[in-house]
């Protein structure tokens, strides 16, 4: 045949060197093959391929493939992209099927890409997959399949190791990946306990992934498994290596003189710190006066880390790995090691400490009339909390006494804190500051209740100003021509905003944006706020790192970065050293564009890995909660209708959790997906999105961080 050609047999006769193969030989000759392709094995005898030959040839078909050129099918088939490969990440549906977000935008595709459970190939949740576009559909929908598997997001899983009567299985904690992950060591010993499994064989048409035991946990029901669970589940850094922790160490106790050599001294501005009653390292301050003119001069200072962790350094490879700090209940994983972030860079009342200061001069109005960087050292004259600073604010008079020498200087930002408030607010930005749930502790240290947490306005002063400061400092680099990492947030896609106007109706709300204006969406989340749909606002597009500055569409601000917490995010780090670049005026930037855009991917990442595990264990400590209450009832509203039951969130608890269409008995219950309800056949009871309702709960999967309940009407129709 074509590829038995003399090219591909002369370069094995005797003293002649292994043949050169190259991409487009390849591409050519499989592009002649039948259509279903050509499996590996048929290639490399066709080419008579040579041992030194046969791995040339599986690298380059590899290199095609990665490059979208050739598609990679089950038996090592290859076949020639007839479309172009679509790169995303698939997120995985407990069903099966799954969707694709793509990395780019396709022109005609407006939503994400569905693809059939029986097209998954060995993707599981989270992977980087490309995907080949089968079915374009109107409305802008599209479907496909997946080709290959470019970078698992995950290769160990955490999960319950369970013995079905033949063979050992782990359960992961996550619904979304495979139900069975079939283990191949011996663990007998451990049955019941949560692993860490390693996975060696991924998934495939009829047969479950595999893997083998590497790491126990322990029991569910042990003390703070929970915690050391989503630790190993999302794979978060816990100690700090060796050369960190020396590196570290190496820093002095204190500041010398040298230290302020180059800065200006503002030690005598009357700045405080304002934060929560259990932060240990605050690294922003903050100052007012005001001016003969009635105008306004604010200090925002904020720690000077990079003075200590110099780029490339052990801390700051170590601390881009981690790109933030992550809380939980029990304990903080920082990003930096604790002498840098609660010593040496912690703004700690009534000591000289290095800082990057903005100083603004702002009119009667807010407006920013004019503003200038250093590089600082202050003195914080007193630590204030948040509710210390609210009750100076209502009148308290015995801390009015006690924080006398600074009460002015208090008055004076809170009502700066109201003007810049103000102002904003007229501009459009959306306040999505909603209601968290803030967790109690009995003595013995088990969760006790939920509460939500009370917003204070003294928050607001702080958040006002770091807001102001973040947008002066995005602006100076956007306007100075300047490389740097932005914070984004881009404008909702119009698809999305129909759908949530759909959805709110459920509730009896109406939403329907004339455009995609922040104003618009202002107006329609004021209208909501203190009541339980205002947490549907979480489902808005999240903000993310961009070297490339597209605004904030929430704060409806041009420009806008985060630069006022480099102790705790990565990017405020970079920008700070990219500020510093342009105040001692160097020719070259700090870092080159292909390393801020690297590293806004990766902190963005991080932050959305973060997130997910906080959130996580939260859900966990919750069905702990719910464990205890299992028969009680509770106040719930229906925030989502689907065919196998709908999901219900308690109002004063802040918890969802599932109603099976199963379990709601003396009735057949269908989907009507026009009215988003669950109508019964014959007694034509209603459960839509938006009604209120009794539950009664039911069980609870820890492992899964899942409540069931049952609605109460329906228990009391069972019971007659």
């Amino acid at each position: 045949m074509g590829a038995k050609n003399s090219r591909a047999r002369s370069g094995r006769r005797k003293g002649r060197p292994e043949p050169d193969f190259n991409k487009e030989d390849l591409v050519r000759y499989i592009q002649k093959s039948a259509d279903r392709g050509m499996n590996l094995q048929r290639i490399l005898e066709d080419f008579e391929a040579t041992p030194v030959a046969r791995k040339q040839i599986k690298d380059i078909l590899n290199q095609l493939v990665k490059e979208g050129k050739l598609a990679r099918h089950r038996g090592n088939r290859y076949e020639a992209a007839a479309r172009k490969l679509v790169e995303g990440t698939i997120m995985l549906h407990r069903d099966g099927y799954g969707f694709v977000i793509p990395k780019e935008k396709i022109p005609g595709i407006d939503s994400d890409i569905y693809i059939p459970a029986a097209l998954t190939d060995s993707a599981m949740n989270g992977d980087k997959v490309n995907i080949e576009i089968t079915m374009r559909k109107p409305g802008g929908r599209a479907e496909g399949r997946v080709v290959t598997v470019e970078k698992r997001a995950r290769t160990t899983i955490v999960g319950q190791l369970r013995y079905d009567g033949q063979t050992f299985f782990v359960a992961p904690t996550d619904e979304k990946l495979p139900s069975k992950i079939l283990i191949t060591n011996d663990v007998s010993e451990h049955k019941d306990k949560i692993v860490e499994v390693e996975i060696t064989r991924f998934p495939s048409e009829g047969r479950w992934p595999a893997g083998k035991v590497v790491s126990v946990i322990g029991f569910i029901d042990d003390p703070n498994v929970e915690t050391n669970v989503i630790i190993r589940k999302f794979a978060l850094p816990t100690a700090f290596p060796s050369d960190v922790e020396q590196e570290a160490a190496r820093l002095p106790d204190a500041l010398t003189e040298k230290d302020f050599v180059g800065r200006d001294d503002f030690r005598k501005r009357n700045t405080i710190t304002i934060d929560p009653q259990t932060a240990r390292d605050f690294d922003d301050a903050i100052d007012v006066e005001v001016l003969a003119n009635g105008t306004y001069q604010l200090g925002v200072h904020i720690a000077d880390v990079s003075h200590f962790v110099p780029l490339d350094s052990a801390m700051d490879l170590e601390s881009r790995y981690r790109g933030t700090s992550v809380y939980f209940p029990d304990r903080v994983l920082p990003m930096l090691p604790e002498k840098v972030s609660n010593h040496l860079c912690s703004l700690n009342p009534g000591v000289d400490r290095l800082a990057l200061s903005v100083i603004m001069h702002l009119s009667r109005a807010g407006e920013v009339l004019d503003y200038s960087f250093h590089k600082s050292v202050i003195h914080s004259k007193e630590r204030m909390t948040y509710e210390d600073v609210q009750r100076l604010l209502d009148g308290n008079l015995a801390l009015e006494r006690r924080y006398e020498h600074v009460l002015p200087h208090i008055r004076n930002i809170a009502r700066l804190a109201q003007i810049v408030q103000k102002r904003r607010n007229q501009r459009g930005a959306i306040d999505f500051d909603l209601p968290e749930p803030l967790l109690t502790y009995d003595e013995s240290g088990l969760v006790s209740g939920i509460t939500k947490s009370v917003r204070l306005f003294s928050h607001r002063i702080v958040e006002e100003f770091m807001i102001l400061a973040n947008e002066v400092v995005a602006g100076h680099l956007e306007e100075n021509d300047i490389p740097g990492i932005y914070r984004v947030h881009e404008e909702p896609d119009p698809m999305k905003v129909e759908e949530f106007s759909e959805i709110v109706k459920g509730f009896g709300l109406k939403f329907e944006p004339r455009t995609a204006e922040p104003v618009e969406c202002q107006k329609f989340v004021a209208s909501i706020e203190g009541r339980p749909e205002e947490r549907m606002l979480r489902s808005f597009k999240q903000a993310k790192y961009s070297e490339e500055n597209i605004g904030h569409f929430g704060l409806s601000s041009d420009s806008y970065t985060h630069f006022t917490s480099p102790i705790r995010r990565y990017p405020d780090l970079v920008v700070h050293r990219i500020l510093k670049a342009a105040m001692a005026r160097r020719s070259q930037p700090a870092l080159s564009v292909a390393q801020l855009e690297a590293i806004a991917s990766e902190s963005s990442e991080r932050e959305r890995l973060a997130d997910q595990a906080e959130r996580e264990l939260f859900d966990w400590k919750k069905m702990l909660l719910m464990e205890q209450h299992l028969g009680d009832t509770f106040e719930a509203i229906i925030i989502a209708v689907w065919r196998d039951g709908f999901v219900v969130e308690l109002i004063d608890y802040f918890i969802e959790g599932f109603v099976p269409v199963a379990d709601i008995p003396d009735d057949y219950y269908q989907l009507d997906q026009s009215s988003h309800a669950l109508i019964g056949r014959r007694s034509k009871q209603r459960f839509r999105l938006g009604d209120r309702l009794t539950v009664q709960i039911a069980r609870v999967d820890k492992l899964l961080r899942r409540a069931y309940f049952v609605p109460l009407l329906a228990r009391k129709r069972s019971s007659r």
